[in-house]
């Protein structure tokens, strides 16, 4: 529809999904006999919040309107209370809710946990798992590119690093004002970065999770995390207690969790007397990781729908 919106098609499970995005996708243009809905939306901000809130007041527009699932990217500090009346169990038309973060609400019966997975957004690209090169060595121990706040542990970690004359073992680059977009130059040069080096350090930021985790699993270069609780109201729900990051730590994920970046000197020299062939082992490890965590989101997200939107139906 040059360029106003995008528009495809898959089926599974006998399921046909219709999917619609881009700016021409406005309430007033959605089908009125819509009966299942899956929406996607943006709560990290008011602005978008009070877009978000114009599509869900929509909803009651629509006179066949059975059952209604929202995919939500969620506020940093889990600041998500304005939700909560367009919810089902409220009086509202949602019947499950995927977020991301560490919301406390999260309860695996109709509020569920949703990874960020890559910025897409900033043009990250989709990289197949054939197309990483895992055998040949890589010049950098670790990475990383971000901003640097003034008092933060990012500011903590790139000392650390300096101290003891780590620099020249990371491929760093560094700035002080966070920029939401990327350009070519900078996005291929971060890409660079995360295929040239099996670490990925990755300091905490407004919140723990980010997108760099998951960008880092697609090139098998393994995420450092800095394991503490941002400011805010993320955290522990009825369902966890393993705070942050709880979603990943129930998948098991393989990485490297540290309380303190003083940790980060012994890692860098364990690393540098790990041989080539395990190195190439543990790459391979994550990326398969990473392509059963995706394929394990997906089946879950489906099992979800199903049984939400079609159990009556079925029986």
């Amino acid at each position: 529809m040059n360029g106003v919106w995008h528009y495809g098609f898959q089926e599974t499970r006998n399921i046909k999904f219709k999917f619609r995005t881009g700016p021409g996708v406005i309430p007033s243009k959605a089908p009125s006999d819509t009966k299942y809905l899956i929406l996607i939306i943006n709560g990290r901000v008011q602005d978008k919040i009070d877009f978000a809130q114009v599509w869900l007041d929509h909803l009651k527009e629509l006179p066949y309107l059975r059952k209604v699932a929202v995919i939500m990217l969620g506020n940093e500090q889990c600041d998500n209370d304005w939700f909560v009346p367009y919810t089902k169990r409220y009086g509202g038309p949602v019947d499950q809710l995927f977020i991301t973060y560490d919301s406390p609400a999260i309860n695996h019966v109709n509020i569920h946990p949703w990874p960020l997975g890559v910025a897409t957004y900033r043009g990250f690209n989709l990289v197949q798992a054939n197309m990483v090169d895992v055998l040949q060595p890589r010049p950098f121990i670790c990475n990383f590119l971000g901003t640097v706040y003034n008092h933060s542990s990012r500011q903590y970690l790139m000392k650390i690093l300096k101290d003891n004359q780590l620099e020249d073992k990371c491929f760093m680059k560094t700035r002080n004002v966070w920029e939401p977009n990327e350009n070519e130059q900078t996005r291929q040069q971060y890409e660079f970065a995360l295929s040239q080096s099996d670490l990925t350090l990755s300091p905490v930021g407004i919140n723990t999770e980010c997108y760099r985790i998951y960008e880092a699993c697609v090139y098998g270069s393994v995420p450092v995390i800095e394991d503490i609780m941002t400011p805010g109201r993320c955290g522990n729900s009825s369902t966890c207690h393993n705070s942050p990051l709880c979603f990943l730590k129930s998948m098991r994920a393989p990485f490297i969790f540290i309380k303190d970046w003083k940790e980060v000197v012994g890692i860098i020299k364990k690393e540098a007397q790990m041989t080539q062939r395990d190195k190439i082992n543990r790459r391979k490890a994550l990326i398969e990781w990473y392509r059963d965590f995706r394929r394990n989101v997906k089946e879950d997200f489906l099992n979800i729908v199903q049984k939400s939107f079609f159990s009556e139906v079925i029986t």
